[in-house]
């Protein structure tokens, strides 16, 4: 009887079966095939409709913390806004919290921004507010992915995407590199690269390239007169002027881009950065991550990063070559940069670097030798156009100290330490206009008190250097280019004493390493263009009345900037 009725079950369950598996593959499967981009749809949708409410919601541990409204900040970042209107949103939030301390949304949810000058020193410089990560480990992969962080100067650095190289951003600089490590590694690396920005700075290098740059700069485009300037400093003679620079003057290799106008290394790299500073891509990497395919044009910049890395490859092989050959002549020259991390691992192969390693600093290197220096370059030239009498004044100390004449006559060292009020002059256009617009983010590893704010564990931290250099509680009429601030007993000096409100460069250990050789950089060339020419800004000029900034997150770049030239001999 138990047989018997098994048997019959059995039976009817495989007409169950049956009928089930004929409905699915006769009449589901064909519905679903026709319907495939619906459902594709669907996903995508749901999958956009979760990243954006885990966005949006604030979780209840930071409610005590204001908060700039998530909806207009992020139509302001998808319409395409310039970054001037999302700063206005902050500066509105700013206003209520005494400590300089707000929440704003991140491309990974809500984090913690720090414009106040007491709690951006403590972000950048205080000891023993984190406990450090245990730099033993051997490797990123024994970390769970999303607890992937490192540290910096006592702190913990979020670097949650930092692996992932389906990101632009990683793809083109990896993450071993002196930006990326923490502990021994990155004290290797930079060990290795100090002697390189710590010895008398290459300033006729720069004085004869910026020779070359001016001439150029007179033949191209439509002369002297309607000058565009990002184009000049950033996508044409100034782009190849800084890469020659670099190029020389860190890894012994002439690009030779000033000769050759119709350089596609300058198109290719534009075209990466444009795709680093996408605010779309910025915010919502798993466009990156899972839908890649469905954007031409950002598969064509992650293509154009494998192009920059085989002529960094070309590079690095080209100075084993000559570094062999000059052992064979026994010849023994000043090492630049590439030299002292080629020669890493001579006497102890445990501090030799990998090739990827190699090119992942080159691309740091050339990425912050170019940008920063070439924005900031920009940014002086404007505010000394729309500013004649300041122009004029500096204009008298170059001469005094230079000499005037028809003739070009390259600075030296110590007479760009003699260009005092030039060197102010700098200081405030990067406070004004810092090319990085923040510092990267932190991460406390315990519940910590920020110029009286709590700040929980875990909560991601990010000084904002351009909202802090413009604070109006800090800094008296903040939208003023005043060089003054930066004289001796001045304001800058002034503000010292209550914390830290000047950082275009960041702070404390993990300070940028190239300062001094971009102060440098940028003092030459002032005092060349200041002694050749006067300029100012044309009528029509959409920056009458302000700078207006390019769209784009994290690097700083003027719009449409054009200025009128007039040679002084």
């Amino acid at each position: 009887m138990i047989s018997l009725a098994i048997k019959n079950l059995s039976a009817e369950l495989n007409r169950k079966i049956d009928r089930f598996s004929a409905l699915y593959f006769q009449h589901s499967l064909p519905y679903v095939a026709r319907c495939k981009a619906t459902y594709i749809v669907a996903v995508v949708v749901t999958f956009v409709g979760y990243q954006f409410f885990n966005f949006s919601h604030i979780p209840r541990k930071l409610r005590h913390i204001p908060a700039v409204p998530f909806w207009p900040y992020m139509r302001s970042v998808i319409s395409g806004t310039t970054s001037e209107a999302r700063r206005e949103m902050i500066y509105s939030v700013v206003s209520k919290s005494p400590s300089g301390v707000y929440l704003k949304p991140s491309r990974r949810g809500w984090s913690v921004g720090i414009v106040g000058p007491q709690a951006m020193r403590a972000v950048f410089l205080r000891k023993g507010m984190y406990t450090a990560l245990d730099h033993t480990i051997a490797s990123p992969d024994s970390i769970p992915h999303y607890y992937y962080y490192y540290f910096i100067d006592d702190f913990l650095k979020s670097r949650a995407l930092a692996t992932d190289k389906r990101l632009l951003s990683v793809r083109l600089i990896g993450n071993q590199n002196i930006f990326s490590l923490n502990g021994s590694p990155w004290k290797k690396h930079r060990m290795i690269a100090n002697p390189a920005f710590h010895r008398h700075m290459p300033v006729r290098l720069f004085g004869n390239l910026c020779e070359k740059m001016m001439d150029k700069f007179e033949s191209e485009g439509d002369g002297l007169s309607h000058v565009n300037v990002p184009a000049l400093m950033q996508s044409n003679v100034g782009l190849r002027f800084t890469l020659d620079v670099i190029g020389q003057a860190g890894f012994g290799y002439d690009f030779e881009s000033l000769q050759n106008p119709d350089n596609e290394k300058v198109h290719i790299y534009n075209s990466i950065m444009d795709g680093l500073k996408d605010p779309i891509y910025f915010f919502f990497p798993f466009l990156d991550k899972y839908f890649l395919w469905a954007f031409r044009g950002r598969r064509q910049q992650h293509l154009n990063c494998d192009t920059l890395h085989q002529l960094f490859n070309s590079v690095i092989d080209n100075k084993r070559r000559v570094l062999v050959e000059q052992k064979e002549r026994n010849e023994d020259p000043e090492k630049d940069l590439l030299t002292l991390m080629l020669e890493a691992g001579e006497d102890d192969p445990s501090q030799a670097l990998s090739v990827e390693e190699l090119r992942e600093n080159l691309t740091i290197f050339f990425i912050a030798g170019h940008d920063t220096t070439s924005s900031a370059l920009s940014f002086a030239l404007y505010l000394l156009a729309v500013n004649p009498d300041i122009q004029e004044k500096a204009r008298r100390e170059v001469i005094e100290v230079i000499g005037d004449g028809a003739d070009i006559v390259y600075p030296t060292e110590t007479e760009i330490s003699q260009l005092k009020y030039v060197y102010m002059i700098i200081k405030e256009t990067l406070r004004l206009c810092p090319p990085v617009e923040s510092a990267g983010f932190r991460l406390p590893e315990e519940d910590t008190e920020l110029a009286g704010t709590v700040i929980p564990k875990g909560v991601r931290l990010q000084a904002d250097i351009f909202l802090a250099q413009h604070n109006p509680a800090v800094w008296k009429n903040p939208e003023e280019f005043r060089p003054e601030r930066f004289a001796p007993r001045g304001e800058y000096e002034e503000n010292t004493k209550i914390g830290l409100a000047w950082a275009p460069f960041g702070s404390g250990a993990r300070q940028c390493i190239g300062m001094n050789f971009s102060l440098a950089e940028q003092r030459v060339v002032l005092a060349m263009l200041l002694r050749k020419f006067t300029w100012s800004l044309p009528e029509n000029s959409i920056h009458k009345d302000h700078l207006v900034f390019a769209p784009g997150m994290g690097l700083l770049s003027a719009k449409d900037l054009y200025l009128n030239f007039s040679k002084r001999f």
